[in-house]
């Protein structure tokens, strides 16, 4: 079963908005916990030790709502003279990749460079929105001068000290509003540990992980409508789960004047293309480079960066995005399509010095409406065309956001995209 199969036995509704109908209940569930889970590799966790977090999420009984689901972990911070400072919104950061797998094979999710890609997705929230979650995680310093692109400045950790901190995760499909059977659904969470500085300011840092575990609500259903799901599985019927997947990359850029870069991977709906640069020297974590370096006044002589993606005989948008203006708007517009909102927070100056972040829509329609992205399996590649996009742009790194399907049946789970 493809995708597009998925999509043709789909059934068109109306926009949210368009809609006059009235709240339901949900005298169904029966109960709500407030669950915990340790990990299965081990209870301290280091870059020079063990760095594989493993989870198994399985309840007999119980529903996960993971829009609830946070990691909880000790920092201490082992060095013996400086403090540990951090430099990323949460401790998701300190992650390098993420994979969620699903009834121990189906492999849901695979981010890699998942700290850049964290952060950057935290850079693309509102102001008041970073605020709250910082405040969560790390906990913020009181007497600090916020500003829209900095809301709040993590508090550091002392030599020597502990710290209990929180953090979501980002993931498409633990974001999704449907709640997960555990019991005809597993699920398996992974996190790898990056490098010790990647999240914290300055190199030789020197901490451990301990006591992590991941809290989420599991909820339970009336047993009737738990039969009923496990008597339309065994009926031969699925369960489908549609979400945004995540597709990272990265390439060396061989030419800063004039490149081109073909996106190999194919998806049958791929709705938002977002790149930013790398600049060596700086920590990737954290640093987004812009071809105009900082420049206090962009003038038509410096701000000459202009790229394009092309699909076939297709050109995405029809001519170049050609000043730093247009590539703002650019990312406000694939930021309201993705998220609802054309609010975040980054400032115009932070945009052209270290937080530029690019991005072009793919998406025919907005909001609820789903599958209206491009089809890039069509034999047509893909490519990102780029001119002038600096001289210390050493690396791209790209992110997809497609549309996807977790198809679950009797027989295991199959994920469509």
């Amino acid at each position: 079963m493809s995708l597009e199969t998925h999509i043709a036995g789909g059934e068109d509704r109306l926009l949210d908005s368009l809609t006059f109908a009235g709240k339901s209940t949900a005298s169904y569930v029966t109960e709500r916990r407030n669950c915990t889970f340790a990990p299965q590799s081990g209870g301290n966790f280091s870059t020079s030790g063990i760095r594989l977090l493993r989870f198994n999420l399985a309840d007999q009984q119980g529903w996960l709502d993971a829009g609830t689901l946070r990691l909880a972990f000790s920092l201490t911070n082992n060095h013996s003279t400086a403090d540990l400072t951090p430099i990323v919104d949460n401790p998701a950061s300190m992650f390098r990749r993420l994979r969620v797998i699903a009834n121990g094979s189906c492999e849901i999710e695979n981010i890699e460079q998942y700290s850049r890609v964290n952060q950057m997705f935290n850079l693309l929230l509102p102001s008041a929105r970073r605020y709250c979650n910082i405040s969560e995680t790390w906990g913020g310093k009181t007497g600090i001068n916020t500003t829209l692109a900095d809301p709040v400045e993590p508090c550091p950790i002392p030599h020597g000290a502990s710290r209990r901190v929180l953090t979501p995760l980002l993931s498409s499909f633990l974001s999704q509003n449907r709640w997960i059977p555990l019991s005809m659904i597993p699920v398996v969470l992974e996190l790898e540990l990056d490098d010790a500085d990647t999240a914290f300011s300055g190199t030789g840092n020197n901490w451990v992980i301990t006591r992590p575990v991941l809290l989420a609500d599991v909820c339970g259903m009336d047993q009737a409508l738990q039969n009923s799901f496990s008597k339309h599985l065994l009926d031969g019927k699925s369960l489908p789960y549609s979400f945004h997947g995540l597709y990272a990359l990265k390439a060396s850029i061989a030419d800063s004047t004039q490149f081109s870069l073909p996106i190999c991977r194919g998806f049958t709906r791929l709705s938002t293309v977002y790149f930013s640069f790398i600049k060596s020297g700086e920590k990737e974590s954290t640093f987004f480079y812009h071809p105009l370096e900082g420049a206090a006044a962009p003038t038509d002589a410096i701000d000459i960066m202009k790229y394009n993606c092309t699909l076939g005989g297709d050109r995405y948008p029809q001519f170049d995005v050609e000043c730093v203006g247009e590539q703002y708007y650019r990312l406000r517009l694939a930021s309201l399509m993705h998220t609802g909102t054309d609010s975040f927070s980054i400032s115009p100056f932070d945009f052209r010095n270290g937080n530029a972040v690019f991005a072009i829509n793919l998406e025919k329609a907005p909001g609820a409406a789903g599958h209206t992205g491009v089809n890039t399996r069509s034999g047509s590649q893909l490519t990102i065309n780029l001119k002038s996009c600096g001289k210390n742009a050493n690396q791209i790194h790209v992110i997809m956001h497609f549309d996807c399907v977790l198809n679950c049946s009797a027989a295991g789970c199959e994920l469509l995209d």
